[in-house]
């Protein structure tokens, strides 16, 4: 099992942990719902260790072939974690004539978004979500509202992003109409 934890000023340890007991237990942590919320988070091996404030780490990646917890919000099928910007524009190219033609908009309607994460320290991340419409709440408050935004890796692991620590969201999607939050600066985007 391979770690490597993004912090907000920048900087990302690899950690690795080799032996396959170890690794299960080390697996159980990684819940969306507690692994920012619970205090500090700790990695080492006895001596030296690390501690890290759980609210300045950007992002968790686990590369592993072993089951991890990457539990969706309601309405959300699953989050992957693009291999980069390429494979972000290949699939808007592909996917934004046939979204901007379509309205799927109604309570069950397949949904699709593509995302661009910005962080505190200018990294960035793509994920690529699939789920179905809901009223029930905005597109926002689905992917966004967690303690833990978790995504599939290609190839085996999982990839945890802490929302506290996002600066910026872009959201191309395949919804005909969104439900906006109150306070929404209505405005078209220079800068794509």
């Amino acid at each position: 099992m391979k770690l490597r934890v993004h912090r907000t000023d920048g900087r990302t340890g690899s950690y690795l942990q080799q032996d396959a007991r170890r690794a299960e237990v080390l697996s159980k942590r990684f819940d969306p719902q507690t692994l920012f919320t619970s205090g500090p988070i700790m990695i080492g091996v006895l001596n030296p260790f690390t501690l890290l404030n759980a609210d300045e780490v950007c992002w968790v990646e686990v590369l592993t072939d072993m089951a991890l917890d990457v539990r969706t919000p309601e309405y959300i099928d699953s989050i992957d974690k693009l291999a980069g910007e390429a494979e972000y524009k290949e699939i808007l190219a592909r996917q934004w004539l046939r979204w901007t033609g379509q309205s799927q908009d109604q309570e069950g309607d397949l949904l699709e978004a593509l995302v661009e994460v910005s962080f505190r320290g200018g990294d960035l991340a793509y994920l690529h979500v699939k789920g179905r419409v809901t009223k029930s709440r905005s597109l926002p408050e689905q992917i966004f509202g967690v303690p833990a935004i978790a995504a599939r890796i290609a190839g085996g692991g999982a990839f945890y992003i802490n929302p506290k620590t996002i600066v910026r969201a872009r959201i191309y999607h395949s919804m005909g109409q969104v439900e906006y939050p109150m306070g929404l600066w209505f405005a078209e985007a220079e800068d794509f």
